[in-house]
């Protein structure tokens, strides 16, 4: 019963997020800000709908919340171009944005190892933890290290020193850890026999 509220909580977030990326679909174009309507909502736009294209081409689905989080953290990336956040609430919502990314980034690995564990490769809980860990830190220092190459190739200002990304590291360790403690949660509700891929079935 729980998970079917949480489930139907999360649909109606997702029709309003729909929603906020539409306004901020009109709010690009009214600035003239082209260049994030076509190379940041738009494609947010289309990887927000990518989960629930998923889960119908593989027939299974995300644990609740999940599509949830990785809408968020789009959502709040394009927020943060298009009304100029990351400008106005600097730094704090740049740490907001990576603390969001990595959440979602560990939940969307997560889901991938259950998809291969649904579909007979059987795959154990610790090794899937650790490798999600190693993978969503690896992406997120790719990151770190592409703005800075970003910056000195376009001369902008994406990095901001050494204390700014030792701020995104934390940050992103805050993501991670959430995500650690909502499948373990998930876990809990497991029946017991059953492996990682029995979270595409709740």
């Amino acid at each position: 019963m729980t998970l079917l509220i949480i489930r139907r909580v999360e649909y109606a977030i997702l029709g309003l997020f729909s929603l906020c990326f539409i306004y901020y679909a009109f709010q690009a174009l009214i600035i003239g800000d082209t260049f994030r309507f076509m190379y940041v909502l738009i494609p947010s736009l289309g990887l927000s709908l990518l989960p629930i294209i998923f889960e119908l081409a593989m027939k299974v689905r995300f644990p609740p919340g999940f599509k949830l989080f990785f809408s968020l953290a789009l959502l709040v990336h394009v927020a943060g171009g298009i009304s100029r956040f990351y400008w106005k609430f600097a730094p704090f919502y740049d740490k907001i944005a990576h603390v969001c990314s990595a959440l979602a980034l560990f939940l969307l690995i997560i889901s991938v190892f259950a998809l291969l564990d649904y579909h007979g490769t059987t795959l154990k809980w610790r090794t899937v933890l650790i490798g999600t860990i190693a993978l969503v830190s690896i992406l997120m220092i790719a990151w770190e290290v592409s703005e800075y190459v970003i910056d000195l190739i376009a001369t902008t200002s994406y990095n901001n020193g050494i204390i700014d990304s030792i701020g995104d590291v934390i940050a992103n360790i805050i993501g991670i850890i959430i995500g650690i403690f909502i499948v373990r949660y998930y876990r809990t509700l497991i029946p017991a026999g059953k492996n990682l891929g029995h979270l595409l079935t709740l």
